[in-house]
Parts: structure tokens; sequence; C-alpha cells
């Protein structure tokens, strides 16, 4: 059986899935200064983003909170990367890494069953391997009996859109794989992010971390990210045979996004 995330699957992907447009209203808005409280009351008593009826905006606002805001250290950095970007695809990436963070079936689905889609070399996947993933690990998460048919397939569904709206997909009815350009400012996000990691066990875990697969990237392709990111002195990376040293220039993710904020 796959190992899978600890966290306890949520039902909410069944509905709003990429929410891309809503997302960087969001982020432009706590970029710009305004705090959570003032966010909610854009979006549902000033009607921000235009939606008819007060059920749909709650509904939104409710997604936007849980996928970016309920951690607003956090929010606070992707706000101020994604708006200092100019290239909109790369600003969608940045984006669609704290969504999976978030979001643990997403997680979970893009980096196992998808990317080993990827990495067998098919072009696409459907729902029905999906499926049998979600069938499979049943026993490491038992809320999932308790979904219904239409849930469980609105989920799966909305994992390739997602996929597709972040434009690690394309396609409407058969949706194919896109490889993924993944800049050094983009590779040092994830390494940051994942500097617990290394301080506690080393380079090793960090390459070999699932992160990395919801761009599809494998190990390969990240120690020659490392390497870039060596070469425009973001860490420092020596890798000989099986011995490998990785340090970092900044001493976390904040003093990284505040050194980038003026390259991205």
């Amino acid at each position: 059986m796959p190992t899978t995330s600890l966290t306890k699957y949520s039902a909410a992907l069944s509905s709003k899935a990429g929410l891309v447009d809503e997302t960087f209203v969001a982020l432009r808005l706590v970029a710009s200064g305004k705090s959570v409280e003032e966010l909610r009351f854009a979006f549902l008593q000033e009607d921000l983003l235009g939606k008819d009826t007060q059920e749909n905006r709650l509904t939104i606002w409710k997604k936007i909170h849980q996928r970016y805001l309920a951690d607003w250290r956090r929010a606070t950095l992707l706000s101020r990367v994604v708006t200092g970007i100019s290239k909109h695809d790369l600003a969608r990436l940045f984006a669609y890494y704290d969504f999976c963070r978030a979001e643990s079936i997403l997680y979970d689905a893009v980096t196992q069953p998808v990317y080993a889609r990827f990495e067998n070399g098919f072009n696409g996947i459907e729902i029905a391997d999906l499926q049998t993933w979600l069938d499979g690990i049943e026993t490491a998460h038992l809320e999932v009996k308790e979904w219904s048919p239409q849930t469980r397939k609105k989920v799966l569904s909305n994992v390739l859109t997602v996929l597709r709206d972040f434009g690690l997909m394309s396609g409407v009815y058969r949706k194919t794989f896109e490889r993924v350009y993944v800049p050094v400012t983009l590779a040092g996000y994830v390494l940051y992010t994942l500097r617990e990691s290394l301080a506690q066990f080393g380079p090793r875990p960090v390459i070999e971390s699932p992160d990395w697969r919801l761009f599809f990237l494998d190990e390969g392709d990240v120690v020659n990210l490392l390497k870039e990111m060596t070469h425009e002195g973001y860490c420092t990376f020596q890798k000989q045979g099986e011995i490998m040293t990785l340090d970092l220039k900044w001493q976390d993710l904040e003093g990284y996004v505040e050194a980038i904020t003026g390259k991205v």
C-alpha cells in the first residue's frame, strides 16, 4: 500500500477546483497589507469578485482561506513572491505548490499515482487510475469510505482540473501531461520550505522529497537544480558519488523570499 499523508483527507476539493484568478486577487490584497479580516470583508461584503450569491462568495472565501491563508506567515511570503513575478505561468506554480501542501489528498494524488504515470512514460492519466489508487488506500484513510461515489468522483476529477488550471496538464475531456519548466527561484522556494528536513537529516531526504514530484521532477532533475542554485548563490551543493553536502545561504524561507523578491 502506498505511503500517504497522515492528515485526514477532506472532501473540500469536490467543489471549486483551481480558483486561480480568485487566488491572485486574495494574494494581491495580502501583499498590499490587508489583514485576514479585511480580506474576508472584501470577499463577502464588498463582493470583490462580483459573485452573484452570498453562498457562492462564502464558498470561495472558505476555499481560499483553507488553501492559502490559514498559515498567515506563509501567505504573506507567497503573496510577496507572486505579486513580484511578471510571468503569470510562473506565479501560478508558486501558488500551486502551496495549494498542494495545504490539501493532503491533492498532494498525495499528484506525488503518487499521477507522478507514477508520468514517470512511466504515459501521456496522461484517467479518473479510473486515480480511483484505483483511492480504493487501495482506504485502510489508511477510513474517512474516504464515508464519501458517496459522486463525491469521490468529483474530488478525483478536480485533482486533474487543478493540474490543468495551474499548467501541469492540458485538455478538457482528455487531460495530458505538460512538461513544466522549474526555474531556480521556484526550486529555491521548495528547497527553503524543506530546510527543516535538511537540518535534521541532511541532503538525501531533501533530494528524495515528494515535493519535487509535484512538478514531475525526478532525482536527477533535483540534483541539476541544486547545481543551478549553487551557481546562482542560493545554496552550496556538492556531490561526489554518494557523498553530498548542502548548505543554505539564508537561515529560513523569510530570508530567501526577501532576497529574491527583487529578482523573480
